[in-house]
């Protein structure tokens, strides 16, 4: 966006972020950029369903591999609200990407798990995008950003072990769980060492890796037949 802009600067509103420098991009551009990225996300898991080998085959199955996706093609948008818009539009096209590219493997994507992870986009896309602004921003709350994208990791690994390790390689589960406690472990002691922001990052992580496996094991998609 041009310097000559009026609109209010939402970078600024966060304790310790930067302000945006003068020549970036458009927002809407970013933005467009991000739903292309997601559509490209969403057509590769299909097609990834049938390729991958056995160990990584859940990788397209993941519901914590969409979601860093999301964060990271939410990440270059500046303004928190593009961040935010980015977050749950990128997840939508994930999902229409995926149905997209089902169907032209000969499958039917079912209309219940479509409504169902859009509805997961509108809850949890907000949530993604002010993550992936805060860690673009540096802002004061980059300690529960990457405390709650590490309790994902772990907390999805978790679940992974305890319930559906039957049908599913648990080395992918231990791997998942290993990277998350691997960026917390990185993020406290080279980003924020001292007490209260590591305390905050270690507690998010700890109540995403929580909440995570309890939600998922209600197994919410039988509310959308």
């Amino acid at each position: 966006m041009s310097t000559t802009d009026t609109g209010p600067d939402e970078t600024a509103s966060e304790p310790g972020a930067r302000p945006a420098p003068a020549g970036e991009r458009s927002p809407w551009f970013v933005l467009a950029l991000a739903v292309g990225g997601g559509l490209l996300v969403g057509v590769l898991t299909s097609y990834a369903q049938g390729l991958l080998p056995g160990v990584l085959a859940p990788l397209a199955n993941s519901s914590g591999s969409w979601s860093v996706a999301a964060l990271l093609l939410a990440y270059p948008a500046r303004r928190r609200g593009f961040a935010i818009a980015a977050g749950v539009l990128t997840l939508f096209a994930m999902v229409a990407g995926y149905d997209l590219a089902s169907v032209l493997r000969g499958f039917h994507p079912s209309l219940g798990s479509s409504l169902f992870w859009c509805t997961a986009a509108v809850v949890v896309g907000p949530f993604l995008g002010w993550g992936a602004h805060a860690l673009r921003t540096r802002s004061g709350y980059v300690p529960l950003a990457a405390g709650a994208v590490s309790g994902l990791l772990v907390g999805e690994g978790v679940y992974g072990l305890t319930v559906i390790a039957a049908t599913t390689p648990a080395a992918y589960w231990w791997g998942s769980v290993a990277a998350g406690a691997a960026l917390l472990v990185w993020a406290v002691v080279r980003r924020f060492p001292r007490f209260l922001p590591a305390s905050g990052a270690v507690a998010a992580a700890a109540v995403v890796a929580t909440v995570f496996p309890l939600v998922y094991s209600i197994d919410l998609l039988v509310q959308f037949p």
